[in-house]
């Protein structure tokens, strides 16, 4: 079976470890990629530890599968760089990737857009969108390399295809993910490489069910714009993302597939 790479592989009841979970069911081997530590000047940014990231890949293995643990920040290029030489090494080359680390949140983006200060709009297009094309470049150029073709899943959002407020830095980075989706699609299919994006709608998870935000008033008027009358789980975006990733989507590339219960359909 192939090697796969996920990015925001440790979060509990997260989409990267969903993904990650998945993809060793589906018989691969996992390199699991994330930060694994705070932001000092972000702290209610809700974020994977290092024991997060280390059960996840004890938890691989015990399906049956290799697997490791990368420490590393996607937005820097020589962490990815030595991260994605690594599981190479140990691993073989990767041929299917899922970037999915990324979000937004206090301290990281999250508020009206005259409120949000230069650095924290800039963490948030470097964590979304730089680390998204630099993970793709370090993979990618090595299937390339290789000779062997490849799949590349990004994780851009609902909020990618249309404004939310509050979320004006998020809604910029996950466009932008869109766009290099479909140039990087366009590049490297010529290489038998395919490049597709999730967006994900309302998902039920930590980081976004801070506090229980999705059991309160707020939650509930969510509900009321999302046809099927429910928010999604970290593992139905995985599936969609394993989709993907797999022969039966062979044909998909230079997509952005909605995955948000009927809440955004354009």
């Amino acid at each position: 079976m192939s090697v796969a790479l996920v990015t925001g592989a440790a979060r509990p009841r997260g989409i990267g470890r969903a993904t990650a979970l998945r993809l060793a069911r589906a018989g691969h081997d996992v390199a699991c990629l994330d930060i694994a530590h705070p932001y000092d000047d972000a702290p209610a940014h809700g974020v994977a530890t290092g024991d997060d990231l280390d059960a996840v890949r004890s938890e691989i293995e015990g399906l049956g599968r290799r697997s490791l643990a990368l420490r590393a920040d996607v937005s820097d290029e020589d962490e990815v760089n030595d991260a994605v030489r690594t599981a190479t090494e140990e691993l073989g080359t990767i041929t299917l990737v899922a970037n999915v680390a990324g979000g937004s949140g206090p301290g990281f983006g999250l508020g009206p857009l005259l409120g949000v200060t230069a650095p924290e709009f800039r963490r948030v297009l470097d964590v979304n969108v730089t680390g998204t094309w630099l993970v793709s470049k370090a993979c990618a150029g090595r299937m390339v390399a290789a000779g062997v073709g490849g799949r590349i899943c990004n994780v851009s959002s609902q909020a990618g295809k249309r404004g939310f407020p509050m979320l004006g830095a998020y809604c910029a980075a996950k466009a932008a993910v869109i766009l290099l989706t479909q140039t990087m699609a366009m590049e490297l299919g010529p290489s038998g490489i395919s490049v597709n994006a999730v967006c994900p709608g309302t998902v039920d998870t930590d980081l976004l069910n801070a506090g229980g935000i999705l059991q309160q008033p707020f939650g509930e008027a969510l509900l009321r714009d999302i046809p099927l009358g429910r928010f999604q789980s970290a593992d139905e975006i995985a599936a969609t993302i394993a989709w993907l990733l797999s022969e039966d989507a062979a044909a998909v590339t230079g997509e952005a597939v909605n995955a948000s219960a009927g809440q955004t359909m354009v």
